[in-house]
C-alpha cells in the first residue's frame, strides 16, 4: 500500500477511558488500498425458465424465453486508512471504504457503472491494555468476533454465487447467513484486549441507518421514525483463540437483539444467537456454526407475532498447501410458516479452490448447489406460498474469477 505523510508536526492523541492527552509519537499517515475483482458465472436456475416476456410485434406473437446462463461481473473498493500512534502507546485513526456500484438511475440507461458510495466508514481509538473503541458505520461486535464455517476466496453460503441470480418470490436471494453484521448502521463498538485467549465485544446502534441519512429529500421522514427500521440494536460476543501444540482452536458465542419497527402487522422483536468453532492442524481447518432466533429472511428482519425460531447451520473444511486453498461446505436453513403451511427450507453446498499467483493476486473457481423449498410471498408474514413452480427453486452456479488486493 502507498503511504502519504499528512504532516511533519506532532499531533495530540485522543483520550480513552482515563488516558490523558499525549504528544503524538507519529504523525497521522494515510494508506490507500482496496481490491478489484472480476468474475464469470454459469447459472442454471429453475426460476430462469420462461422468465422473460418478449412483447408482440413485427408479425410475431408475444412469447416467453429463458434467461441467458452466462454473465460477467466486476467489483471494486478503494480503502482509505488513516493511522497514528501517541508516545503513550495510544493508537487512533479512521477507515473509509468506497465501493464502486452500478446503481440503477445513476446515469444513462439503468446505470453507468461508475457510482461511488461508502461501504463502511469509522474512526477508532485503541489501547493495548484497555481495548479498542470504534465509532461510525462498521460491522457489529457480534459479526466482527464470530467464528463460522472456514472459507476461501468467494466460496461460502452467501458469497459470489448469489450475485448472479434473481430474487425469489419474497425478495430474498439467499436465506443462509451468519449472525448479522449490523448492516453497517452507525454505531458505537467496544472490543476488549485478549486475556488468556479470551476477548469480548459489545456494540449499539439506535436504528438501522448509516451516515448522514434522511429518508426523504425534504427531511419529513427521518431515520429516527419508529416506523423506519429496527431500533436499539444491541450486539455482543465472547471469543476464545488458542493453540495446543500444533492444533489451533477458535470458538465464539455471539448474540444480538433489537426492537421491531412499528407496523400495521404485529411484529416480534428481533433476536439472533450464534455459536461457532474451528480447529486447525496440518494445513486443514474444520468447523462450523449454529444460529437461531426470531428473525426473517437471511437475518435481522422482524417477523410476525406467532412465528417460531429461524435456524441456520453449516459445516465446512479448507486445506492449504503451497499457495493452493481447497474448500467445501454444507449448510441448511429453516423458517417457520403461519398456520398449516410447510416450513421453508434451504439447503446449500459447495466446493472450490483458490490459488495465489503473486502477492495480492488470486484466481479462484467454485461450484454451489442450492435447493429452496416452500417459498412464500413475504419474509415477515409468510402466509401465502408463491404460486406455481416459483415455490421451489433449484440452482447450480459455477463461478471463476480473479481478485487483486492492493
Amino acid at each position: 500500500m502507498r503511504k502519504f505523510l499528512l504532516g511533519t508536526t506532532a499531533v495530540a492523541g485522543a483520550a480513552l477511558m482515563g488516558i490523558g492527552v499525549a504528544q503524538a509519537q507519529t504523525a497521522p499517515t494515510v494508506r490507500v488500498g482496496g481490491y478489484f475483482e472480476f468474475t464469470g458465472g454459469y447459472i442454471d436456475d429453475s426460476l430462469d425458465a420462461n422468465a422473460v416476456t418478449v412483447p408482440a410485434g413485427g408479425g410475431l406473437p408475444a412469447r416467453t424465453v429463458n434467461r441467458d446462463k452466462v454473465d460477467f461481473r466486476s467489483d471494486a473498493e478503494i480503502h482509505i486508512l488513516v493511522s497514528a500512534k501517541a508516545a503513550n502507546g495510544l493508537s487512533y485513526g479512521a477507515q473509509i471504504e468506497l465501493q464502486v456500484d452500478n446503481v440503477v438511475g445513476s446515469g444513462s440507461g439503468i446505470g453507468n457503472g461508475g457510482t461511488v458510495d461508502t461501504d463502511e466508514m469509522w474512526m477508532f481509538v485503541s489501547s493495548p491494555t484497555l481495548g479498542t473503541l470504534q465509532l461510525g458505520d462498521q460491522d457489529s461486535a457480534a459479526d466482527q468476533m464470530k467464528v463460522t464455517i472456514p472459507g476461501i476466496t468467494q466460496l461460502g453460503i452467501s458469497t459470489a454465487w448469489d450475485e448472479f441470480i434473481v430474487p425469489a418470490g419474497d425478495g430474498t436471494r439467499y436465506l443462509l447467513a451468519d449472525i448479522n453484521d449490523g448492516s453497517d448502521a452507525t454505531k458505537i463498538i467496544y472490543l476488549s484486549p485478549q486475556f488468556f485467549g479470551f476477548d469480548f465485544g459489545v456494540s449499539f446502534a439506535p436504528n438501522g441507518r448509516e451516515g448522514e441519512e434522511f429518508r426523504s429529500p425534504q427531511g419529513t421522514v427521518l431515520q429516527r421514525d419508529p416506523t423506519d427500521t429496527i431500533r436499539n440494536e444491541l450486539s455482543g460476543a465472547v471469543r476464545y483463540r488458542g493453540s495446543f501444540g500444533n492444533i489451533g482452536v477458535a470458538a465464539s458465542f455471539s448474540a444480538m437483539r433489537a426492537d421491531a419497527q412499528e407496523s400495521n402487522v404485529a411484529l416480534q422483536d428481533v433476536s439472533q444467537y450464534q455459536a461457532g468453532a474451528n480447529v486447525t492442524a496440518f494445513g486443514v481447518t474444520f468447523g462450523g456454526f449454529y444460529s437461531w432466533g426470531k428473525f426473517g429472511g437471511a437475518t435481522r428482519g422482524a417477523i410476525a407475532s406467532g412465528l417460531g425460531n429461524s435456524t441456520n447451520w453449516g459445516l465446512g473444511a479448507t486445506y492449504t498447501l503451497l499457495g493452493v486453498q481447497i474448500g467445501a461446505f454444507y449448510a441448511e436453513a429453516e423458517r417457520d410458516a403461519l398456520g398449516a403451511l410447510p416450513n421453508r427450507t434451504q439447503t446449500v453446498w459447495g466446493l472450490g479452490a483458490a490459488y495465489t499467483l503473486a502477492p495480492g493476486l488470486e484466481v479462484f473457481a467454485n461450484y454451489t448447489n442450492v435447493e429452496d423449498r416452500n417459498i412464500t410471498t413475504s419474509t415477515a408474514t409468510p402466509g401465502t406460498l408463491v404460486a406455481g413452480s416459483g415455490r421451489s427453486r433449484d440452482l447450480d452456479v459455477f463461478v471463476v474469477g480473479t481478485r487483486l488486493a492492493f
